[in-house]
């Protein structure tokens, strides 16, 4: 399955998630490209948008690849195989950079677009992809801590490991979860960059 872009993913993704019945969901969106997605969830279900910021710890010379991920709150969640890559002192020097990286986000997008209370509150969790798991793991600890009455993960593709594994915490809806599960990127025949400021901008149009 191929999406044209992440808006056509989320206009499918709000199809799917009709059915659950949510009630005027609070949609959050990993920035940046999850944000996207999830401004279209959100537009289609009723919902309102805010983000959750979470981080990537990726693997020494290789970024990408995830050994897990620091969540706004602070809390890391660490892959089972992180330290076969990497030594506690690297993890976390790691974490506190991308822990910095999500203190100046708070600080722009926040600005925009106070966070929305999630307390008993519907919560749909979007990105454009679950390669790992480790970074929707981290937004799911953070969502989860503020106790809201319902939780859906919600993205276009997503590996089979991971989708079973954030099973045992949350519903998950994923679009696609092919077994030759590639790089995210690979399931859009348009991914490009999101910046800060069209995240801002999509903030802006929800914001109070």
């Amino acid at each position: 399955m191929r999406f044209r872009d992440r808006r056509h993913a989320g206009a499918l993704l709000v199809e799917a998630l009709r059915p659950l019945g949510l009630e005027r969901p609070v949609v959050l969106g990993i920035p940046r490209g999850g944000v996207v997605v999830a401004d279209e969830v959100a537009r289609g279900l009723g919902g309102e948008l805010d983000v959750v910021l979470v981080r990537k710890v990726g693997a020494p010379g290789n970024p990408e690849f995830a050994l897990g991920a620091v969540g706004e709150k602070g809390g890391m969640v660490l892959k089972p195989y992180a330290l076969q890559y990497a030594d506690q002192s690297y993890l976390e020097r790691e974490a506190a950079r991308q822990k910095d990286v999500i203190r100046k986000r708070a600080e722009r997008y926040r600005k925009v677009r106070p966070k929305v209370p999630l307390s008993g509150r519907d919560v749909v969790l979007v990105d454009d992809g679950i390669a790992t798991g480790s970074t929707m793991e981290a937004a799911l600890a953070v969502v989860l801590s503020e106790k809201p009455r319902r939780v859906v993960v919600a993205v276009p593709v997503a590996s089979p490991d991971a989708v079973e594994r954030l099973k045992e915490q949350a519903e998950v809806v994923a679009l696609s979860a092919p077994r030759d599960f590639a790089a995210v990127g690979a399931y859009f025949m348009d991914f490009g960059e999101v910046t800060d400021e069209e995240v801002e901008a999509l903030l802006l149009q929800w914001s109070p």
